[in-house]
Formats: structure tokens, sequence, C-alpha cells
């Protein structure tokens, strides 16, 4: 009993801050719902941030969590009115499931070779890949650019699925969750005459599945809210993606970003639900490991 009682704080304060994370969301879902009026009428005004102290005056936005009058409007005028959007949907789709299916091919396949390599240099190596991996986006930027720009990419989709696609994190993550596999199994595989696809294929994928899913969960959200790389090396307006154009949408038409920003969640959210045990299995191991 003593035990419950230590625990009631704990819960209570995990509660609030959960409560303070899903709020947004449910702010966004629900006004999904409202008539553009009313949107209007809580969120149309344009407010100054300098507002207050040029003119001595103070503006709040009024957050309405349950709407007056529960309609589709936005939905419709998003889905049947706008197909801009839906091209624009389409447009992350193209850039995002190909770079999550090269960095699960090139990570694996990275992964595996550090899992079976002997060799001391194989750390220094490894500590090259993690390296490259906590710099920031800005310090590669550049090189990136050359680099597309040399090779004619240039205002394509390759010159963002290519650079996107051999990312280190993806050797990291596969690499962590392969670390537990024994070599006693990938050797006697061998002596049984399996190659390297094949005890890649039939032993470690199977045996790193909470690392695959963890990967292609994060990779895909990652890829999916990408913002600057379009910016910068797509100039054709046709060929961004939904992440970059969420913040024109509502322009003109405040109630419309609701409905666009729900729908631009869905994808991450479902598939974060259809893989999480093993998402969270692969998170712990990566951790332990």
């Amino acid at each position: 009993m003593t035990r419950k009682l230590r625990q009631i704080p704990v819960k209570a304060f995990l509660i609030a801050v959960a409560i303070v994370y899903i709020f947004p969301l449910l702010i966004i879902f629900t006004n999904s719902f409202m008539s553009q009026g009313e949107i209007t009428r809580h969120y149309g005004a344009d407010y100054d941030v300098f507002d207050h102290a040029l003119k001595g005056q103070t503006s709040y936005v009024d957050y309405r969590l349950i709407p007056e009058l529960i309609t589709l409007e936005q939905y419709n005028t998003l889905l049947f009115k706008t197909p801009m959007y839906l091209d624009l949907f389409l447009n992350s789709l193209k850039l995002t499931l190909p770079i999550v299916i090269m960095q699960v091919v090139i990570g694996t396949a990275a992964a595996y070779g550090f899992t079976i390599w002997r060799s001391r240099y194989k750390e220094i190596l490894f500590c090259a890949y993690i390296i490259v991996m906590v710099l920031p986006f800005q310090a590669t930027l550049v090189s990136n650019y050359i680099m597309v720009d040399t090779l004619g990419i240039l205002n394509t989709r390759l010159s963002i699925i290519l650079p996107w696609g051999f990312s280190p994190f993806a050797v990291f993550i596969m690499r962590q969750s392969m670390k537990g596999i024994p070599i006693s199994i990938l050797e006697a595989a061998q002596i049984d005459g399996a190659n390297h696809l094949e005890r890649l294929i039939h032993i470690a994928l199977p045996m790193s599945k909470g690392g695959l899913a963890s990967l292609m969960i994060l990779s895909f959200a990652d890829c999916w809210a990408m913002v600057e790389q379009p910016m910068i090396f797509l100039k054709d307006a046709s060929l961004e993606p939904l992440s970059v154009f969420l913040s024109k949408i509502g322009q003109g038409n405040t109630g419309l970003i609701f409905a666009a920003s729900v729908f631009y969640m869905l994808p991450v959210v479902w598939i974060f639900l259809y893989g999480q045990e093993h998402f969270e299995q692969g998170i712990k191991l990566s951790a332990l490991r």
C-alpha cells in the first residue's frame, strides 16, 4: 500500500505531461470539424508580435476544444475542391517511400557487414558513422548541393532521395540490433553452405525485427516531415512535398489548415500504431547494446 501511495505523485506528473503533449493534437483534430465561419471568428484575426510593446495591448487567440457545430466542410474543401493537396500528398509519398526502402536495404547490409567483419578497424569506422550521423543538416548542405548539381539531378526527386537514402542513422540502428545475434549461429549456417545473402535474409533479419521496425518508423517520420531539403533542392513547386506546402495552405482559408494537418498526421500515426510493439522492443535493445 505504501509503495502504491508513493507512485501516485509520479503517475499524476506523467499524466499531466502527457496531457500537455496531446492537447495541441487534440485541438487540431477537434477544430478540423469546425465551420469556416467559426474558425475565422476564433482564429482569423491577424495579430502582430509587437502589439503589446507598441500599443500596450495584449491579444489572445480564443481556443475552442469543442466545436459549436460539427461539420465536414473543411474535409470537403480539402479533398474535393483543392486537388493540389492530393498531388502534394502523393509527392510526399514519392519522396518518403524510396528513401525508407533505400535506408532499410543499405542500412541492413552495412550493419550485417559490421556484425561479421573481424577487424581492429571496425569500431573506428563505426565511430566515423556516428560522427557523420550527429552532424547537423547545415554542416553537409554545401557538399550535398555540389554533389547533386555535379550529377545533374538538381530540381529532381533524386536530389533528395539519393543523399538521404545513404543515411548513417540506418546503419547505427540496425548494427545495434544485430549485435545481439550470436556469431556461432551465422558460422553454423556458413558451414551448412549458406552464403552471405541467405544468412542475412534467413537469420539476421528475423532476429532483428525490432530494430528493423524502429528504423522504418523513425525513417518514415523523419522523411515525412522534411522541409529544408525540398526547399533548397527543389525549385519546381509541383515537386515539393506536403510538408513544405502545409505552411501555405491556410493562407486565405484558416480552417483548411486543421483538416490538412489531420490528414498529414494520419500516415505517421498509423505506422506507429501498427508497429508499436516492435518499435518499443527495438529501441530498448538498441539502448541496452
